[in-house]
């Protein structure tokens, strides 16, 4: 009841005045305030804006300001004209939506550039998503606790499916001495994917992946996030550091 009552506009303290005259009758403004302990030059302040929305009248009795609460069926036409209010507001909104439309539009096309914060096991798996209709090489550096954080160890034969069906894609990863990694390794699926590894790389709850022109930065620590940057100039710097180290590693490192 709290919260429809609150949907309509109502505030707590309103709410509780309210209930409070629902429950006594007739009742003047100090009673209501040892009810509901609120100070009574706050109840006052409260009781005119109830008497505004019509939920409250005001009589004299003895000279005496009394209180009384309006039918409950009040409180209907108040949602009811609320309802208006927002149905007059969507109108509004869908004048000038195409006007908003255009203006992103245009914005867009003057660049093609953006930076995107996920938060979340879910936002990184929607970055992942993404990944998988991209039909471009990727880039990764990553620990092999990656699987554990991400849950990828119940669902990689399903990721793996998917990026063999788009086909044409090859993924080069930088990593540690993972079980799954070496097991990647192992298997000399040159084709689809190639592993060099750096042992240093377990050290890091973070890792990068690179494709297109984006870059993905992950953290591995809860609560998980991600960075997606689309930028070309960024995503050339890194490529270079990334190739550059790829280099480095050729034949060094092998797992026994």
């Amino acid at each position: 009841m709290l919260k429809s009552l609150k949907q309509i506009g109502l505030k707590e303290k309103e709410i509780k005045v309210y209930l409070a005259i629902l429950k006594l009758g007739s009742v003047s403004a100090q009673n209501i305030a040892q009810e509901t302990e609120i100070k009574r030059t706050t109840v006052y302040l409260v009781l005119e804006r109830l008497k505004q929305i019509g939920l409250v009248g005001e009589i004299l009795q003895k000279n005496k300001k009394m209180f009384f609460a309006e039918k409950p069926e009040k409180l209907l036409k108040i949602a009811q004209t609320k309802k208006k209010e927002i149905e007059k507001e969507e109108e509004r909104i869908k004048e000038f939506l195409p006007q908003l439309e255009r203006i992103l539009k245009n914005k867009t096309s003057e660049s093609n550039e953006e930076i995107l914060h996920f938060q979340g096991i879910e936002g990184t798996w929607n970055i992942i998503e993404n990944l998988l209709k991209s039909r471009k090489d990727i880039f990764v550096i990553f620990p092999g606790s990656i699987y554990k954080h991400l849950g990828l160890s119940r669902i990689l034969s399903d990721v793996t499916k998917k990026r063999r069906q788009i086909g044409g894609t090859k993924a080069y990863i930088i990593t540690d001495y993972h079980a799954q990694s070496k097991k990647f390794y192992l298997e000399e699926d040159s084709d689809f994917r190639e592993i060099r590894f750096l042992p240093t790389v377990k050290d890091f709850n973070s890792g990068m992946i690179l494709y297109e022109d984006k870059v993905v930065l992950v953290s591995l620590q809860k609560p998980y996030s991600s960075i997606l940057i689309k930028n070309k100039t960024i995503h050339s710097l890194v490529k270079f550091m990334f190739n550059s180290l790829w280099s480095e590693l050729e034949g060094k490192n092998l797992p026994k």
